[in-house]
C-alpha cells in the first residue's frame, strides 16, 4: 500500500494544530456505499521503559473475519504525548505497517477517534487520509462531546454530540460491558461507522479487526522484550 505525504512531520504544537485545522476540510464524511470484502484493523503499543514502539496492521476477509495478512514497524517515539495530538505521535509507525500490506482492504478500523476530536481530525480521520481509504475510528475511551444512556443490549448507542454536532456514538457492542466510542474517520458518516463496527464484532468489546491487530502488536512487542 502506498500512503500519501500530506505535511511534515516535525512540527512544533502550533504548526500540527494548523495541520488538524487544514486536513479537516478535506475529510469526506458521507454514507458509505461499500460492502466491504476486506477490512483492516490497525493498534499501537509502546514498551515500559523504553522509547521504542510497535504497529500492527490485519487484514481480514468479510464475513468470516480471517486473517488474510499481517505487517507490523517498531521505531522510536519522538513526539510528545499530547492530548488531541496523537496521530503527530502515531501515524508515522502505523503507516510503515501499512506500506507492508500487499492487499488494499475496502475499509480500516483504528484503535483511536475519527471525528470525535476536538478539531474533528483524530488518527482514524488524519490516517484516513493518507491511506484514501474509508476509515472508522473506534475507541475504549472518550475523547470529546456527551451522550446520553446507552441501553445494554448489544448494538444499543447514543450519539455523541459535541458543538452542536453529533460526531460519533457511544455503541454496546457486548452485554454488561462498557461500550466503545465510534466516529467516522474519512469517507464515511455516522450510520455507516456504526453498522462497520457491528458487522465485524464477533462476542468482544472491541471489532475483530483492531482486537486482531491488538493481540497481533503485543505478541511483537513482548517477543521484542522478553520476560
Amino acid at each position: 500500500m502506498k500512503c500519501l505525504n500530506l505535511h511534515p512531520w516535525d512540527l512544533s504544537y502550533e504548526e500540527a494544530v494548523k495541520v488538524q485545522q487544514d486536513l479537516s476540510k478535506r475529510l469526506i464524511l458521507e454514507p458509505s456505499e461499500i460492502e466491504p470484502k476486506l477490512i483492516a484493523g490497525a493498534d499501537v503499543s509502546y514498551s515500559k521503559g523504553s522509547d521504542l514502539f510497535f504497529s500492527a496492521v490485519v487484514v481480514l476477509e468479510m464475513p468470516s473475519m480471517r486473517v488474510l495478512e499481517e505487517a507490523s514497524a517498531k521505531g522510536k517515539v519522538d513526539f510528545p504525548y499530547i492530548p488531541g495530538l496523537l496521530s503527530f505521535r502515531e501515524a508515522v509507525i502505523l503507516t510503515k505497517a501499512f506500506e507492508k500490506i500487499k492487499s488494499v482492504p475496502d475499509v480500516v478500523i483504528f484503535d483511536g477517534q475519527g471525528i470525535a476530536h476536538p478539531r474533528g481530525v483524530g488518527l482514524a480521520s488524519h490516517i484516513g487520509l493518507m491511506l484514501d481509504l474509508p476509515s472508522v475510528g473506534c475507541a475504549k475511551n472518550k475523547l470529546v462531546g456527551s451522550h446520553g444512556p446507552v441501553g445494554n443490549e448489544v448494538g444499543d448507542y447514543a450519539p455523541i454530540k459535541f458543538r452542536g454536532n453529533v460526531v460519533g456514538a457511544a455503541l454496546r457492542t457486548k452485554k454488561n460491558v462498557a461500550p466503545v466510542f465510534v466516529s467516522p474517520g474519512h469517507r464515511m458518516d455516522v450510520p455507516s461507522a456504526i453498522e462497520i463496527v457491528m458487522k465485524t464484532c464477533r462476542g468482544y468489546r472491541l471489532p475483530e479487526p483492531t482486537r486482531q491487530a491488538h493481540v497481533l502488536v503485543n505478541r511483537i512487542r513482548a517477543a521484542y522484550y522478553p520476560a
